[in-house]
């Protein structure tokens, strides 16, 4: 059985990598023969080649390059790509009956409030349903609450899918009430595999605060990352995108030291909802700021776990000084997400194997492409 997937994998991003990375791993260690159609539309190169083009600051270029190369190299030592690279809709269409199954997801593909707008490839208008089964796994709308003009359009499409699996209660809420069709919910991919080979350990020999953010963080915010570091002696190290609070800025690192970064942090704090699910996954104490933008995704998934009070807020200070803040039960945490991996597994399994109950689920090591 040959299966696509549609996602979004060509951007530098470490959440957007990593899903790519976990989902076509996953499946690859179940014996399929799986690649990620390498489709990039080029209104959204252009937006990722932007800050590579040196412009106006140098100094930045040189940061934005080793790390945009460290993903490339990354995604394509640990995932098959399709032969064919596209980067319009209609070149897409080359794929039309190329596989078996193709599945869209995860990430918010179907955003329709983000600059990437609405794209109807990414609800798979280009695939024939007569000759290849139409699957979604973890896709999510994000923040979009309503379909509105979009409604009819992305109904048809949405009724052409065998199996739809998403990936938090509003997207399942929108699939059920304005498509008229079933929906389950299921883990982010990353969850589905182990990172033991693909992370790289920092060379920082001081305990350290990680921070891991993207949108801007408030004064309130900024006080609280201080004093928390200061109350455990800790180095404030930021991921990504800098922040004035950190000692050390790694704007340049790819998706093995951030990787390696979390794993090996003291303390995880971020807005980010891929920052919050790696917080989890190396079961590390953390707290999450919450946008507006990622409430939706990060408020389901730590409810779903019973984390919810790791969502920032005033009573967390002193928490701080009485060392609250740092017992996250993850003995009780495992039991849920063990138990929700295992049925993450088994119904992508069962969407690709056409419904049939009682696949066998393989050991899941991260395989190379």
């Amino acid at each position: 059985m040959k299966i696509g997937i549609l996602t979004f994998h060509h951007v530098d991003n470490y959440g957007a990598t990593l899903q790519a990375c976990a989902l076509w791993s996953f499946i690859n260690s179940q014996g399929y023969d799986v690649e990620i159609i390498d489709y990039r539309p080029i209104k959204i190169v252009w937006i990722y080649l932007r800050p590579l083009i040196p412009l106006r600051r140098l100094g930045k270029v040189f940061v934005n390059i080793p790390r945009a190369w460290k993903m490339r190299q990354f995604l394509l030592s640990n995932v098959k790509l399709s032969a064919r690279k596209v980067y319009d809709k209609k070149s897409l269409r080359y794929y039309h009956d190329k596989y078996d199954v193709v599945i869209c997801g995860s990430d918010q593909i179907w955003c329709l409030d983000s600059f990437r707008g609405f794209n109807s490839s990414f609800f798979l208008d280009f695939i024939n349903k007569e000759t290849t089964r139409k699957i979604s796994y973890a896709a999510s709308f994000g923040n979009t609450l309503k379909l509105g003009d979009y409604q009819k359009e992305i109904y048809t499409l949405i009724n052409q899918f065998q199996t739809i699996l998403v990936r938090d209660s509003n997207s399942k809420r929108i699939i059920n009430d304005e498509c008229n069709k079933e929906a389950t919910k299921v883990l982010d991919p990353t969850f589905l595999i182990k990172y033991d080979d693909l992370q790289e350990p920092p060379k920082i020999k001081d305990k350290y605060l990680l921070l891991y953010t993207q949108a801007e963080i408030g004064a309130e915010e900024e006080d609280f990352i201080k004093l928390l570091a200061a109350n455990q002696n800790l180095t404030i190290i930021s991921v990504g995108k800098p922040n004035q609070l950190a000692k050390i800025n790694l704007e340049g690192a790819g998706p093995k030291e951030w990787l390696g970064l979390h794993s090996q942090a003291s303390y995880i704090v971020t807005n980010t909802f891929h920052g919050t699910v790696f917080s989890i996954i190396f079961q590390k104490p953390f707290n999450a700021f919450v946008p507006s933008d990622k409430s939706n995704k990060v408020r389901d998934l730590l409810t779903d776990l019973g984390l919810q009070d790791r969502i920032f807020s005033d009573q967390l200070k002193s928490q701080i000084l009485n060392k609250e803040i740092f017992d996250i039960d993850y003995e009780a945490v495992s039991q849920i997400l063990e138990s929700k991996i295992l049925e993450s597994k088994q119904y992508l399994l069962e969407a690709i194997s056409q419904g049939v109950n009682n696949v066998v689920l393989h050991s899941t090591p991260v395989k190379k492409g």
